[in-house]
């Protein structure tokens, strides 16, 4: 069993922390409350934050003379300036964070499909990311970044998990400022790495090898950069498959036909959207325990989160 590091993640106070939406209700999430035994979570409501009540009228973003405004209907207050500046303080702050976990569709929180509206009438024109989730996209890309809403998806939250527990075992490397344990680092996360972008993984391999005798600081910044480039996106599906048949490689003299022909149909299941990745890295894990097979053992690929954290059905 892998030791995991505990990820850090930014959360909407209002998915299972505190009643603090608009309307004064709390926001259930089944896998927010199961991910709070395995993450630390720092919860933050912006709009409790620049003064705004619980409960309280809505706001909505407004776009006026080419430029977007975060506006209170019913009171007419023009809130743009102080979310701004909650925004700039409250990042300027962030350290050490692997994540977040973001309402959905809010006009301060949400990352992807918040309405906005043509100046004060109440005509829709465009979507686009909230006030808070819209500078959190732009000064973390690299972050595991998601809403609530999103992650009932169990491809995105395979995706989002599988990002979130290597960018904290990152994180966990660049504290202890010890070299040996980015080699180690990048040796259990090779297959990983290979999935999310394999011309990467080999730029990375040479930095670690480190030639001209560089700091582990100098060494850490070149290879940080490499890494947060390398997993911008998940991987796609044929790029996991690739790692999954070289893996399966490793036995091909110890297998029987009818494991193998197991095999091969369940990766063309898991090709055709039929199968989660989990069933094919379970096949394999299964053969890595029976075969004793070290180097995979070490393999984060084959267990990048925690197991308990895969529900069979949608949440």
């Amino acid at each position: 069993m892998r030791k995991f590091v505990k990820p850090r993640v930014i959360v909407s106070k209002c998915i299972g922390f505190e009643a603090c939406r608009y309307n004064g209700l709390i926001i259930k999430s089944d896998f927010v409350e199961k991910l709070k035994d395995y993450v630390d979570f720092y919860p933050v409501c912006p709009e409790v934050e620049i003064g705004l009540g619980i409960p309280r009228d809505p706001i909505r973003i407004i776009e006026l003379e080419g430029e977007l405004r975060l506006y209170q209907p019913a009171t007419g207050l023009d809130l743009t300036d102080k979310m701004k500046k909650f925004i700039d303080e409250y990042l300027d702050e962030i350290d050490n964070i692997d994540g977040f976990i973001l309402k959905n569709r809010s006009p301060s929180c949400g990352i992807k499909a918040v309405k906005v509206y043509q100046g004060f009438k109440n005509s829709r024109t465009k979507s686009r990311a909230g006030f808070f989730g819209n500078a959190v996209l732009e000064r973390f890309p690299y972050l595991a970044i998601e809403d609530e809403g999103r992650l009932r998806n169990l491809k995105i939250r395979e995706n989002f998990l599988t990002k979130l527990y290597i960018l904290a075992d990152f994180r966990k490397v660049k504290e202890s400022k010890n070299l040996n344990k980015l080699i180690k680092f990048h040796s259990n996360n090779k297959m990983l790495l290979m999935a999310y972008n394999q011309e990467n993984m080999r730029k990375m391999g040479r930095i670690i090898g480190n030639p001209d005798k560089r700091t582990f600081d100098d060494l850490i910044s070149k290879y940080q950069g490499i890494f947060h480039d390398s997993i911008l996106d998940p991987p796609q599906n044929t790029a996991n498959i690739n790692v999954l048949m070289h893996a399966r490689g490793y036995f091909s003299k110890e297998l029987t036909h009818d494991e193998k022909a197991f095999f091969l149909d369940s990766v063309e299941k898991y090709r055709n959207g039929i199968f989660p990745l989990f069933v094919c890295l379970n096949i394999l894990k299964s053969w890595i325990i029976r075969f004793n097979n070290e180097y995979l053992m070490d393999q984060t690929f084959f267990e990048p989160y925690p197991a308990e954290l895969i529900p069979i059905t949608v949440i």
